[in-house]
Order: C-alpha cells, then structure tokens, then sequence
C-alpha cells in the first residue's frame, strides 16, 4: 500500500515542474525579445514645429488676403459665360462665375504663398500649391476650392483650400512635410452682387407668369393705354394711343423699379434722365392735343396717368388709370341678348327670312340657322293650329259568340289527279244588332275615349277551292255563319307640344278660354262627320271590327279659334321677348378683349337657367289657348338658345382664327394676350434687406436713339449703339379697323386690311376729308371727298330700295306711297352724313315705322306694326353687309393720309384756333378698332390689340457694394459687366489664356395690351393708318453694325422728333443738326426729380417739312 501511494506521490511531482519552467521560460524569451526589437524614441525638436505652425498662420492671412484680391478681380471682370478654349471649357458652365473666382483664388493663392516662409533656428517652413500646366491640372485645382456666402446678407466669403503641401527643411533637407486644408472667412460681398446681378438678369428677362421687367412693363402699359384708349373714346385726338415713345418711357420706369427692388436702390442718373424724359413725354402730349381748351380737364388727367403709370415706383403695384376716367381691366361690362331676342322672334312675323341678319355675314356663316332643330311649325299660326287640332283614331275588340269558320271543301267528285289552283274565303256582314258586354278595347297611349259602342255581327263565310286537271277547271265550296260580340271606340289625342311640358288640359271639349274660345268642343262632331260617317257609320265600323280589318290610321282634326287669339298671343310673346331681351352678364373688360370669356356661352346659360320662370307653364293649362301659349313661348325660347349655342361656338372659332393670324402675324397669341393681362396686377417686394448696393448704368437711360463715345464713354469710338429697341404692332388700324367678329374672309383680314370697309367708317372719312378741305381748301382732298360721298350716297340708295322692298312686302300702299314713307323717315336727317349714320345705326328702322303708321293711307295694328319693324331690321342689317353698301377700304385709307399731310403742313404754317378745332374734329372720328359683333347681336363692345417688343443692353453696367473692411481704400467693391473677353495667365508662361466672357446685361420681352371700349364713337386704335412701329436699331439693341436694315419702308421709326403731333421718343439726345433747326423756346417742367426745384430745359426743334415737338437736351 505504500509503495504504491509513494509512487502516486512522485508521479504527481514529475508533472508539475516541467510546466513551471517552461512557463518561466515563456516570460523571459518574451521580454528578451520585445528589447531587441524595440527602438529607443527619437526625441522632439521644437524648432520644426514652431515653424510649421507659424507658417499655417502666415498661409491663413495670406489666403485671406489672396480671397480678397481675386474677388476684387473677380468682380471688376467678371466670366459670365466660358470660353470656347482648352482651359475655358474647364469652368463649369452652370456656374461659370463661381467657377472662375475659385480659379482666381487659387492662382491668387498660389501665387501668395510662393513668398510664405518663417526660419526658426535651422529650421526653415513653407507652403506651396500645384502648378496648372494643363486643363487637367487646372480642373483639379478649381476642383480643391470650396466658396460659400457667408454672414449678414451674405457678404462674408467662407473659403476652403484643399492640398496645401507645407514643408520644413534643414540644411535642404526635408524634415517634414504635411498636406493639410485652410478655411477663412473674408468680408467680401462679391457672390453677393453677383448673385444680385444675376437675379437682377433674371428678372430682366422674365417670363410674363414670373414678376419681373415683363409684369412690370406690362401694368405700365395697360394704365397707359387704358387712359390714352378711353380719352381718345371721349375724343381727344389721339391718333396713336400707344407709340414707342411711351413704350420707352414705362420701359425705363420698369427698369429703374427693378434696380430698386433688387439692389435697394436706382442709378441716381437713371432717374434723373427719367424724370425729364418723363417731362418731356407729358410736354409732347400737352403740345399734341392742338386744341387744348376743349379738352383741359382730361388733358390733365391723362398726363397724371402718364406720369403716375411711367414713373418708377416706390411702393407696390402701379397706379391705375382711374382718375382719367377709363375703367380697369378687371371692371365689368353689362351684355345683354339684346337683338338676338329679335332674332329669335322672326318666325312669328309672318314674313321675311327666317334666317335673318346671318344671310350677309360671310361666307357659309349664314346657313348655320337653318340647320337648328326646330320642329317645322315655326309660325304664330302654325303654332296656334297644332295646340287647336286633334288626332282621332277608331280601335275595336271582337269575341265569338258561336259558329266558326267553313272548313275546307273537298276535291271535286270527277275521276283524275285534280290540284288545287286557289284557296280563298269570302265574309260578308249578314247582319248588325245593338248589344252589350262587348270586350275592352286596348285604347293607345296618349289618347282618349271620345265614345265607345257594342255590337252584335251576322258574319256569313263561304269558303271557295279552285281545281285543276288536263285543262279542265271544277270549283267546291264550303259555307258557314259566324256570330261577333265587338266594341268600337272613337278615341283622339289633343294638345300636342314639341317645347312645352305635356301637362294636361283643364278642360278641353267645353268651351273656355279667352274671347269664348270654343277650347275643342267642335272636335266630336267634326270626327262622327270625317272619320265615322266616312267609313261606314257605326254599324260599318263594327263590321269591320269583326272582320278584323277596321281602318285604325289617325285622322286631323282641325278645331277653331277666334281671330283675336292671334293678337293675344302675339302680345304675350313680344313681353316675353323684352324679358330676354333684357337678361344680362357681367364679364370683365379685359378678359372679352382677350376672348378668355364667352359671353354668349354665358348668356345661353343664363337664359337656360331663367327657362323655367321664362316659360311661364302651369302644372295644368287652363284650356287650350293657354297651352297654345306656352307652347309659343317654348319653341321661342327654344329658338334663343340654339342661336346663343352657335353664337358661342362662332366666337370661340373666332378666338381660334385671332390666334392663328396674331401668331402668324405677329408671333404671340391669345394665351399670350391672357398672359399680359394677368401680368399686369404686378406686386413687386423690396427683399435687399440692409445691404444697400449702388448702381450705375452706361446709359443710365435706355434710350430709342442711337448713341456714341461721345455721349457714353463705354461705347467704343465711332460706334452708335441703340440701348433700348421696339417694336409694337396694333392688330386693328384704320381703316381696316372695323372688321367684326364675323369679317367676310377671315380674322387674318384685321392684320392684312380688306377691300371694303364698312358705311360708318366711309361716313366718319368723308366727314374727316369735308372739315380738312373747308379748314385748308386744299384741292388735293376734292378727289376723295367726291370719290367717298359717292360710294356713301350708292349705299343710302340701296338701303331705300331694301326698305321699299320690305315695305311692299308687309301690303304697305303702292309704290308712291312706299317712296313717300321712306322719304320722309330719311328727312328727318339734313345731310348726307346724318343719313348714313342713321342707316349704320338702324335708327332709320324706327322713322319708317313711325312714318308708316302716321300716312293716311295706312292702318296697321301694333301687331303688323311690330312685325314690320323686326323685318325693317333685318333688311336693313343684311343690306349693311352686302357688297353694295360699303365704301372702298384704299379710298379711306388715302383720304386719311391726305388729311394728315394737308393739316400739319396747315398747321405749321399757321396755328390758328379753327385749323386746330378742325383738325382735332378730322383726327377723333377716325374709326379704330375690333367690335365685338357676333352675328345677329348688338356691338357690345370695341377692343384693340398692342404687341410690344423690347429689347435693351446696357454698354456697361456697374454695381458697387461696401466690402465693410478696416482699410478705407478697400471699404467698396465694383462689380462692373462690360462685354469684355476675360484673360488670365493659368499656366505660368508669361501670356494670358483667354477663359471666357464678360456679357453686357441684356433683355428682351415681349408683351400686349388689349384695350376694351364701349361700343360706339370711333372706338379704340391708332388712326394713322401704320399697324407696326419700329424704333431705330429694331429688332438687336447694341452697335448698329449688328443690325439688319431697320427702317423698312412702310414702317414708323421713333427716335428723334420724326413727325406728326405727339411723335418721336422723348430721349435725352438732340435731333440731328442737318434736319432739325432749333427755335427759341424754353419751358420750366416740374416732375418727380431728385431736386424739387430742378427745371428742365426744353428747346424746341423743327424740321422744314414737319411741326414742331419737345425733346429733351
């Protein structure tokens, strides 16, 4: 036992000890290890790293300093658009400017920093970056700059810089070396200005839908306009309510705003050479209206409208021209059915085309009304007979009482192969009994029992077969009686509507209603003498019944009226008439002129929702003359909506015909007009917050003249350069301004002018060409004056005859009588001139009337005198629109320059009183215009069209910004835009590399104006006969060696004083020497200066052949 303990004891003891010392082992190899390998740490030498940290200090000043010299540099040449270059088309294209300031911070920069360097003890530190010796390096260098606006406004550069190598040397030997980042912030506002330019730009160029210089033009203009367009309404003789000159002006006044709302503040000159521009407009247009006593008051107001709607605003929106009288845009005009209730109403005239006006108006337009659905019962009569007759039918029932029908007979008792050739049964009534309980008769929708009967029918039958064999014909027959129960009912269906509800009928066969109508009492005995006695009695209608062959086809039966139901029916319709006549719509004045509201789609659905009220039907009719009235009244307003309906669909196929020809011929159109129309409640915010820039223009007026070196530095010598261009196209001049909606081949005509223009307009002419000639009695106007009053008086003559003609028509006299009535009606009129109007106007239709009931020869009812009145309308209106009536559109158009020839070279000579009141007389009633006359409607309003076209550069454009540094020489940046090439040195070889383009501010939009009027007077346009004006320069703003030839012939040009009374631009530039002579005036003109004592000095000019006008020195 205890060896074998011992032996357990010692074999536990040889395991132990190895393991201790291998352990042991383990820990001392280690350590001997780790100190052999393990070096001994170098120890630390402040002197390099003082240098190199004393060194990042001097690079963080540097690059402060090198931020903001290459925003300096930056600013004064600025790249605005790439280069088409190697190292150009490095930059990136949407940002270019950002893009080329982080290219000259880094050549700043690196340029900087070659003399960046500090020495401590041996040690010397430096910084460096890499050098662009191609676009790829000059990518990847743009590519390690970082630049963001910082601090208040942004005026604060943060600006990082990656891969800045700073290396430490010792006896030329690199000690250390570390590529590491520096950020700054600079006070430099130049991404700043940038920006604002650039939003500056934008809004230069905006479209119509986004604020901008196009809104703001565009409000200026519609209060221009608006003003201008109703004084010329009210008659002021405006020949041009909208020229280049006020486009110029409101232009420069947009611009001006702008530069406050994005810089918070105007070029000072600017506004200076606007205020006296804006004084030499007003000036102009106080000169121009000749006769200024008559027309003070407005003078005066539309010159405030001017002044208000062209000067730069300080507040929001712009004035409108309310105080000038005109109404806004958005104010409603009233339109009402009007003579489309007349129209509707010629079915019940008895007489005349039933068609109407519509027959003259244009090809093809004239056919639509007779394709309305009406029901073919059209007239008073037609009406009232179909509500008085009644549709009577006969139907019966049949039962058997006994017998039956014969059987067939058998073959013939002769031998052979008899076949039957024929088959047939013949009945005949044997007899007729008076019975009862007879069976119900079936009695048809929608009619009714007159009286119903039973009777008991004899029917004998024989039944007859025809044989044939080997040419031999035998006959065997069979026979029987039949006996038949039957009803017959006499039934009628009364009071048929096709427009008015199908309500019954209070009473019907008794009589009742006005003038003891009889109602249908007449209807059963008429129907026992026309359908019963005329098939046969009752006794034959019941043998046919029980035949089965009773004739069940409806017969009329007319019932009677008395002859007053006529008169009475008549006058409901005429009230009913004036009721529609009078329903109404409000649309606004703007959105009819740009056809983005159809006011006839708007009065049919008035009149659609007014139907009921209209209608007048009561749930039961009272007798039949009152369903024959309801019924009357349906079917004519049945009539009124389906002539709205093609109304509406006719102006909007007009809208679409005015679009194509404005885009084709003037490159807008009607979304665009809408567009402008919108534009025009302009809102415009101040959002520069506290930084307050500083502007300066070259020019700082954008003017229609040309101008050289010697006017604006920035324009290079012997270079004439056009800053402002325009173009503006009036859709409707004279004398092709009277085109209608429904103009005879197309809306294209109101841009191209048509062969004939309408009576008033030939009127309004030769009135123009009389009071010239008596003013001048000038020889020259005997031509057209002869040429126009013959074509007025072959119009009033073959109006007279469509007058006679109609007269004869409605049984009036003989034809003594008839010339007698005529003539008289037209007396009422002393001149020829009167006449025309009268017939133009219609006012002709009521004096023939009048004159008609007062012969002694006559004696019309009101109902007859009614009728002839609506068809003295429509002949009239139809003769107005035929080829015989009219006057020739070249012969008005030269008369109209010949009158403006004659009187101002008359009043230039001598500005006497009566020449003025003469001319101001020939000017305003110059018709100018689109009316708004759909077919068969009254003219409800007058709308004219303005394009405008602006284009304008600034030679040289400026804004200055404070860098708010503590050096005063660096306490103001210049961001300058000049249309310079923008050089640099990139690669270090001594020559400059072109990488991009310094671009002149420019813009360019385009907008329109649509002026709406009331109808009458001489409507709304320019009157001088010119649709397009054209600035000198048109259509590019810059040198003029950049522009095609401008002045095409056949167009007006503005620019210096060119002409006519209120012409030319009012620009700050003196007419040419060699036209132009000056003659001694000076006038004081106060405006919005910045000096409110500041006087303008005005001189006036004159060319040998031209009065003369105002402009600015």
């Amino acid at each position: 036992m205890v060896a074998v303990t011992r032996r357990r004891v010692g074999l536990g003891e040889r395991g132990r000890v190895p393991f201790a010392l291998v352990g042991v082992l383990l820990v001392v190899t280690s350590a001997l290890y780790v100190a052999g390998i393990t070096r001994p740490s170098r120890p630390p030498e402040p002197g390099v790293d003082v240098a190199m940290e004393r060194t990042t200090a001097d690079a963080r000043a540097t690059l402060r300093g090198a931020v903001a010299e290459a925003g300096v540099a930056a600013a004064s040449d600025p790249v605005t658009s790439p280069a088409d270059t190697p190292y150009g088309q490095v930059l990136d294209e949407n940002e270019t400017f950002r893009s080329a300031l982080k290219l000259r911070i880094y050549l700043t920069a690196r340029e900087r920093f070659a003399s960046v360097g500090r020495t401590h003890r041996d040690v010397r530190a430096g910084v460096s970056l890499p050098a662009t010796s191609d676009p790829a390096a000059l990518e990847r260098a743009i590519e390690r700059v970082a630049v963001s606006r910082a601090g208040p406004n942004g005026t604060r550069l943060n600006v990082t810089v990656r891969g800045i190598e700073q290396t430490a040397w010792r006896n030329g030997r690199t000690v250390a070396s570390r590529n590491r980042s520096l950020t700054v912030r600079v006070a430099s506002p130049v991404l700043a200005v940038h920006d604002r330019v650039t939003e500056f730009e934008r809004k230069l160029d905006a479209d119509l839908t986004e604020p901008g210089l196009g809104q703001m033009t565009t409000a200026r203009l519609y209060a221009v306009t608006w003003a201008r367009g109703y004084a010329q309404y009210n008659g002021a003789p405006i020949e041009n309510v909208l020229s280049n000159r006020h486009v110029s002006l409101v232009t420069n006044g947009g611009v001006l705003q702008l530069q406050r709302s994005v810089f918070g503040r105007s070029d000072p000159d600017g506004r200076r050479a606007h205020a006296r521009a804006l004084g030499a407009m007003v000036l102009t247009e106080a000169m121009g209206q000749v006769n200024a006593g008559q027309f003070a008051e407005a003078n005066s107001l539309l010159q405030e409208q001017v002044r208000g709607a062209a000067a730069p605003s300080e507040t929001d929106g712009v004035q409108q021209p309310t105080g000038s009288g005109a109404p806004a845009p958005e104010d409603t005009i009233e339109i009402s059915v009007g003579r489309t209730a007349d129209h509707a109403f010629t079915p019940y005239t008895g007489r005349g085309d039933a068609r109407g006006v519509l027959d003259g108006f244009g090809a093809g337009s004239g056919d639509w009304l007779t394709r309305l659905t009406l029901h073919s019962r059209r007239g008073l009569d037609e009406t009232i007979d179909a509500a008085f007759e009644a549709s009577v039918r006969t139907v019966g029932a049949r039962d058997r009482v006994n017998g039956s029908k014969p059987p067939p007979p058998g073959r013939p008792d002769a031998p052979g192969e008899w076949s039957l050739a024929d088959d047939s049964l013949g009945t005949d009534v044997a007899a007729v009994a008076s019975a009862s309980g007879g069976p119900p008769v079936a009695i048809p929708s929608g009619y009714h029992t007159f009286y119903e009967y039973e009777r008991l029918v004899t029917l004998d039958h024989e039944r007859v077969r025809t044989w044939r064999h080997n040419g031999s014909t035998a006959v065997t027959t069979t026979s029987s009686t039949e006996r038949m129960r039957v009803s017959v009912a006499v039934v009628g269906r009364h009071v048929e509507t096709f427009h008015a509800p199908s309500n019954p009928v209070e009473t019907v066969h008794e009589p009742a209603g006005p003038f003891d109508g009889p109602n249908l009492a007449n209807v059963t005995n008429e129907t026992n003498r026309s359908v019963v006695a005329a098939r046969g009695g009752l006794d034959g209608l019941a043998g046919a019944a029980a035949r089965d062959d009773l004739d069940e086809s409806p017969t009329t039966i007319q019932g009677e009226w008395p002859a007053p139901l006529r008169e009475w029916a008549y006058r409901d319709l005429v009230d009913l008439r004036g009721e529609v006549r009078e329903l109404s719509v409000e649309v606004e004045r703007g959105r009819v002129g740009t056809f983005e509201t159809n006011p006839q789609a708007r009065l049919l659905a008035k009149v659609r929702a007014r139907r009921g009220a209209l209608l007048d039907a009561p749930p039961r009719y009272d007798h039949v003359a009152d369903a024959a009235r309801v019924e009357l009244r349906a079917q004519y307003l049945h009539r009124v909506e389906q002539i709205l309906e093609r109304k509406a669909a006719l102006r909007a196929d007009h809208g679409a015909d005015l679009n194509e020809t404005l885009s084709e011929h003037t490159g807008t159109s009607l979304p665009m007009l809408r567009r402008s129309l919108a534009a025009r409640r302009v809102e415009t915010r101040n959002d520069t917050g506290d930084l307050r820039m500083t502007v300066d223009g070259a020019p700082p007026y954008l003017t229609l003249t040309g101008l050289g070196h010697d006017r604006v530095s920035a324009v290079q010598p012997g270079t004439t350069v056009h800053p402002l261009v325009a173009e503006n196209v009036n859709v409707a001049t004279v004398p092709y301004g009277d085109a209608t909606d429904t103009v005879l081949n197309g809306v294209g005509e109101l841009l191209t002018g048509t062969p004939q223009t309408r009576l008033r307009t030939g009127v309004d002419a030769l009135d123009s060409v009389e009071s010239a000639h008596n003013a001048t009695g000038n020889d020259s106007l005997a031509a057209d004056r002869s040429q126009l009053q013959s074509d007025v008086n072959e119009s009033i003559h073959h109006v007279r005859f469509g007058i006679r003609y109609t007269l004869a028509d409605h049984g009036v006299g003989g034809p003594t009588v008839r010339r007698e009535v005529v003539t008289s009606a037209l007396a009422r009129w002393e001149t020829d001139r009167a006449r025309a109007l009268a017939v133009s106007n219609r006012s002709v239709v009521e004096a023939v009337v009048e004159e008609t009931d007062s012969h002694p020869s006559t004696n019309m009812s009101a109902m007859e005198l009614d009728q002839l009145r609506l068809d003295l309308r429509d002949r009239v209106a139809r003769s107005l629109d035929t080829d015989g009536v009219g006057v020739s559109g070249p012969t008005v158009s030269a008369a109209t320059k010949r009158v403006k020839n004659v009187l101002g070279d008359r009043v230039e000579d001598e500005l006497t009183s009566r020449i003025e009141d003469q001319f101001n007389r020939s000017i305003e009633r110059m018709p100018a215009g689109i009316p708004l006359l759909p077919p068969v409607s009254a003219w409800y309003a007058t709308t004219n069209i303005w394009v405008v076209t602006v284009e304008g550069r600034y030679e040289r454009f400026a804004v200055e910004a404070p860098r708010r540094t503590p050096a005063a020489a660096d306490a103001s940046l210049a961001y300058v835009r000049d249309g310079d090439n923008v050089s640099l040195d990139v690669d270090d070889d001594g020559t400059a590399e072109r990488i991009g383009h310094n671009e002149h501010v420019s813009f360019e939009f385009r907008t329109a104006v649509v002026v709406v009027v009331p109808s009458g007077r001489a409507g709304v346009g320019d009157i001088d006969g010119n649709m397009q004006e054209r600035s000198p320069g048109w259509p590019l703003a810059g040198p003029e060696s950049h522009t095609p030839d401008r002045n095409s012939t056949g167009n007006r040009t503005t620019g210096p004083p060119s002409g006519g009374y209120g012409p030319g631009a009012p620009d700050l530039t003196p007419p040419d020497a060699s036209r132009w002579e000056s003659k001694e005036l000076r006038t004081t003109v106060s405006g919005p200066t910045d000096r409110p004592d500041e006087t303008v000095d005005r001189r006036r000019w004159r060319r040998p052949d031209r009065a003369g006008v105002a402009n600015g020195e």
